[in-house]
This record gives C-alpha cells, sequence and structure tokens, in this order.
C-alpha cells in the first residue's frame, strides 16, 4: 500500500513538472519580437518540446488517472500489434490452404462431388479425369494471414523471397491494429468481397476470386511456453506429453492437423469415445485447432492504492499476458521490489521459483468478458459507484482482466516505424 501511494505521488510530481515545461513551451513559442529573440525561443521551444514528448512516454497519462477495465473489452485489445507479408501500399498477400478432411461439411462435400462427378463419368459426360480437376479446385482456398508474433511474419517473409516467382518482388513487413484484423476474420465462413465485380446475369460474387479470408496465426513461441502450462488444453494442445505438445505447436498446423485425423480414424474404427480429461471435456470445440494463448499468473494481481481508486474508479487489476517472457519478467520485478521493503512479511514474499502459469485461450476470454460487460450496461451508474466505494470481491471478475501487450511486437512495430519505406516525402503542393 505504502509502495503503490509513494509511486502514485511521484507520478503527480512528474505531471506537475510537465505542466510547467508545457507552460514554458507556450510562452517561448508566442514571444517573436525580433529575429534573436526568435533564434533563442525557437531553441527553448525544441527543447522543451523534446522533453515533454519524451516525458509523455515514460509517464502513463491512462494508468494515472484513467481506468482499463471500464472500457469494452473489444477496446482493451483494439491497439495491439500483428504483422502481415503486404506489398508497398499495404495490400497482404494471399496464401493458398489447402481445405482439410477433419471437416465433417468438407468431407460431405468432397463425397457428393466425387458421387457426381463418377456418375457424370459413367453418362461419358466428364471424359477420363474429369472429376479430378474439380476436386483439385474445390480443395483450396485464399487467405491472407495476420500474425501475432514478428518471427513468424518474417519467417514467411524470408519463405516467400526464395521462390523463383518471388525473387524481384517489394516485400514488406506491415503492422496492423488487431482490432482490424480481428473484424476481417470474423468473417471467415464466407470471406470478404473483393474488388472483383459480380456476374452481369445472376449478381453472384465469382468464386474464385469473389471473396477474400482473414486469418489470424497463433504465435509458435507461445504455444510452445503454453505446452507448460495448466489448461494447455483451452488452445488446443492435447497430446500427452508436454514436449509432445511443444514439438507440435512448433511444426505447424500440419502436424496438429495429421495427429488428429489419426485421433479420428481411431475412434471410428473402435466405435467409442475415448477417456477425456475435465478440461478436454470443456474445450471439445478446440480439437483440430489452435488458439491464441493468454498467460495468467495469480502473484500479479495488482490492488489499486485507495485514492487512485476513488479518482479513477480502478480496483484491482488482473494483468493476461501475450508474451510469457513478459509474465516472468513481471514476476521478477515484483519479487525484486517486495523484498527492498523491510516491514513486507514473509507471507506475502513470493518465491523464489515462479509458480507454474495458467493459459487461456483469448477468444474464449473475449466472448466470456463482453458477454459480463453486456449484462451490466443496464446498471451503469450503479457500477461506477461500487468501483469506487463498494466492497472489493475476494474472487478474481472478468471485469477486471487487462492485457499486457507482447513487448517484442511492439519493439518491432517502433523500428518499422522508425525505419519507414526507404521512400522520400513529398510535401503537398500549395
Amino acid at each position: 500500500m505504502n509502495s503503490s501511494v509513494s509511486v502514485w505521488w511521484r507520478r503527480s510530481l512528474l505531471l506537475l513538472l510537465l505542466l510547467v515545461l508545457w507552460t514554458v513551451s507556450t510562452a517561448a513559442s508566442a514571444t517573436t519580437s525580433s529575429t534573436a529573440t526568435t533564434n533563442n525561443n525557437n531553441n527553448n521551444n525544441n527543447l522543451a518540446t523534446a522533453l515533454w514528448r519524451q516525458g509523455r512516454r515514460w509517464l502513463n497519462f491512462s494508468s494515472l488517472l484513467g481506468n482499463p477495465t471500464a472500457v469494452s473489452p473489444y477496446e482493451r485489445i483494439a491497439g495491439h500489434a500483428v504483422f502481415a507479408v503486404t506489398t508497398p501500399w499495404g495490400s497482404p498477400y494471399m496464401n493458398m490452404e489447402r481445405l482439410d478432411d477433419l471437416d465433417e461439411v468438407v468431407q460431405q462435400s468432397s463425397s457428393s462431388s466425387s458421387s457426381n462427378n463418377n456418375n457424370n463419368n459413367r453418362r461419358g459426360g466428364g471424359g477420363s479425369g474429369g472429376g479430378s480437376i474439380s476436386e483439385e479446385q474445390n480443395e483450396y482456398r485464399t487467405v491472407c494471414l495476420y500474425f501475432m508474433d514478428p518471427d513468424d511474419a518474417t519467417a514467411v517473409h524470408g519463405e516467400m523471397k526464395q521462390m523463383d516467382n518471388m525473387v524481384g518482388a517489394d516485400l514488406r513487413i506491415t503492422t496492423f491494429s488487431l482490432a482490424k484484423a480481428l473484424r476481417q476474420a470474423a468473417n471467415f465462413g464466407r470471406g470478404l468481397p473483393t474488388g472483383q465485380p459480380p456476374e452481369p446475369t445472376t449478381g453472384n460474387l465469382p468464386d474464385s476470386q469473389g471473396a477474400l479470408r482473414y486469418k489470424i496465426v497463433p504465435p509458435k513461441r507461445q504455444l510452445y511456453y503454453a505446452a507448460r502450462c495448466v489448461g494447455k488444453e483451452r488452445v488446443g494442445l492435447w497430446g500427452e506429453s508436454a514436449a509432445q505438445d511443444a514439438q507440435t505447436a512448433l511444426l505447424g498446423n500440419g502436424a496438429l492437423e495429421a495427429e488428429n485425423l489419426v485421433r479420428r480414424r481411431t475412434k471410428r474404427e473402435r466405435k467409442t469415445v475415448p477417456p477425456r480429461t475435465r478440461l478436454q471435456a470443456q474445450n471439445v470445440h478446440m480439437e483440430g485447432y489452435t488458439g491464441v494463448p493468454v498467460f495468467y499468473q495469480p502473484a500479479l494481481q495488482r490492488r489499486v492504492p485507495l485514492i487512485k481508486r476513488i479518482l479513477s474508479g480502478n480496483r484491482r487489476e488482473i494483468p493476461l499476458f501475450f508474451n510469457y517472457e513478459d509474465m516472468v519478467t513481471a514476476y521478477q520485478e515484483v519479487r525484486k521490489r517486495t523484498s527492498g521493503h523491510k516491514a513486507a512479511a514473509a507471507a506475502e514474499m513470493p518465491p523464489a521459483q515462479m509458480p507454474q502459469a495458467e493459459v487461456f485461450n483469448l477468444w474464449d476470454v473475449l466472448t466470456s468478458m463482453d458477454r459480463e460487460y453486456s449484462g451490466g450496461r443496464n446498471n451503469k451508474w450503479m457500477a461506477v459507484v461500487q468501483r469506487r466505494f463498494g466492497k472489493l470481491s475476494p474472487t478474481p471478475q472478468l471485469t477486471e482482466i487487462t492485457f499486457v501487450p507482447n513487448s517484442q511486437a511492439a519493439r518491432y512495430k517502433e523500428a518499422i516505424s522508425k525505419r519507414g519505406n526507404g521512400k522520400a516525402r513529398l510535401r503537398p503542393m500549395r
């Protein structure tokens, strides 16, 4: 409690200092009496502006007076960075995705199309091999990929540059917001319409290039860590050991589809349902798929001091980390800060080795949070009073969750912004 109050007062003093610098810069820019005075004022203005910008980057105003748990769950992850391999003007390159035979709808459609093709071949209308061409065309579809990890985007960028027809292409790794990627990936079934015009006679979009689908690729690095956490079944890792799950996560979706195909064939042959654990029974919808992991450590829950709770309405924050390494770093900092206080009790001291973390699926967490957030909209003013003056619940609530972005993705995004595209920016004509 004392450490939180001292941190709050330090930030208040920094805020006061930045306000003084902003006043000095404003006064310096307003004085334009002579040429020499103008040059001196410009120098002072530049110095004050530089200090103001650096102070704004170091001091988080939203953390000082804002409430990160008051906004909707969609807005809490809207600013997180995702990456895509694009053209110089930002259009993602398309990838060919093969439809797996694990989907029952795909199996039924393929079986019906093959039976129809066989009937046509028997009637003599299709010729030899007429059904295989249509089947091959229906087995693939075009998708655009958004990567949560910049290393995955860099790997795909390198693979595409090694292609013979892409040697001279200008491939870029472009940063997008997770909000845009989520909006586009939510329409995965039929896809989003492209610039191709519809057919003039029927008005339907063409099957090949009329619609484009978007996918958010889970980070392989974080799936590797998720294989060693509690609740790995929530992100689709159903292996018998952590090593098997880690190997599956690194090999990609091809290995996962192959293992699930063998599992389903075995289940059909035995005509029995294999035994499942409690988590596997609760996450049947993740069989054959991988989710985006977010990590939770109970020791990193943050209690907000009383003064800030009254000002912002934020009482407790339960962080969910996109990066496992960031969670380990935060745990070490909390333990170091706690051990620095002499009055800290032995029971409050975190252990030297971090306890085993728990992993959740990002999409399941957002769905549950959105359901909870929608139910509390009717009592908006009561919720404001309850957050400031009500009794703190002993059990964590979904509305208290905050998401900690991947620091590696944030650094990569800043590096892209500083590097630019290598082209001169022309000033607009007057």
